[in-house]
């Protein structure tokens, strides 16, 4: 009597545990593009569950979206693979791009300062970074989580399995596809030269100063004092700066709530 019911019930939860699997690539890219959650600072345990968790969470909602998962052919499995993994790598690049401007910014002041000997590991990232590049990672990552863009972006995630349900294949790229990715790298090298450009401009200011002193004063040595000069004054500029960076990177995340309706109008 109780072995007629478990054909179904096996039944089920093997089209569960085939719906959960299937909403795990998605959000496991766009989690492996923000530099959050890696290995140095998060357990692989803990980050596991963490995606697992939020695959349970959101497999109803994927599931009324794409009611045809389980008829997915054998032919068609690499295809939606290959398109859960660019749609949540799409979502996470268009978010990790604060944090790579912020870090590439510092490590451009570093580099002109002549400081990029001196390396710390980054506990954000896990990779070794100048002491400027850490310290505004360690800053993105900071109003990343405080400003609520964590959980902007774990709507979005969530929501895009309504966009883009599981069972269907990405809709070929439209024409303001291309304009919409070469705006974003567009944006991650402006904001690397803007957020850089003080910092930048009062080091060549303190170079072309040095120049012209070792020019009548050749036998003082320049370079060993150069790199003090330099580092005290592009803190004191990076200090002075912070506020417009916060802005810029506050600008960023809140036109990100929107995300979702731009890719819609390009895939």
């Amino acid at each position: 009597m109780l072995a007629a019911p478990l054909p179904p019930l096996v039944e089920y939860f093997g089209h569960a545990l085939t719906g959960v699997a299937l909403t795990l690539p998605r959000i496991v890219a766009a989690f492996l593009v923000l530099p959050l959650m890696t290995a140095e600072t998060v357990p692989s345990l803990v980050r596991n569950s963490f995606y697992v968790s939020l695959a349970i969470l959101v497999y109803p909602l994927a599931a009324a979206a794409s009611p045809a998962t389980g008829l997915i052919s054998g032919a068609d499995w690499g295809l939606v693979l290959g398109k859960e993994i660019f749609v949540g790598l799409l979502i996470g690049f268009c978010f990790g791009t604060v944090f790579w401007a912020l870090g590439a910014a510092g490590s451009v002041m570093d580099t002109k300062v002549g400081a990029t000997m001196a390396m710390e590991m980054d506990p954000i990232s896990g990779q070794q970074g100048s002491l400027t590049q850490v310290f505004l990672m360690q800053l993105a990552t900071w109003l990343f989580m405080v400003s609520g863009a964590f959980m902007v972006f774990l709507d979005l995630l969530m929501s895009s399995y309504t966009i883009w349900p599981i069972a269907s294949l990405l809709p070929p790229l439209k024409a303001g596809g291309m304009d919409f990715f070469v705006g974003q790298f567009s944006y991650l090298m402006t904001a690397v030269l803007v957020l850089s450009a003080p910092a930048l401009v009062v080091m060549s200011l303190v170079d072309l100063s040095l120049g012209l002193v070792n020019r009548y004063a050749q036998q003082l040595n320049v370079f060993a004092l150069a790199m003090p000069i330099k580092a005290w004054l592009s803190t004191w500029v990076l200090l002075l700066a912070l506020g417009a960076m916060v802005e810029v990177v506050m600008r960023k995340l809140y036109e990100n709530r929107g995300l979702l309706q731009v890719l819609k109008h390009i895939l």
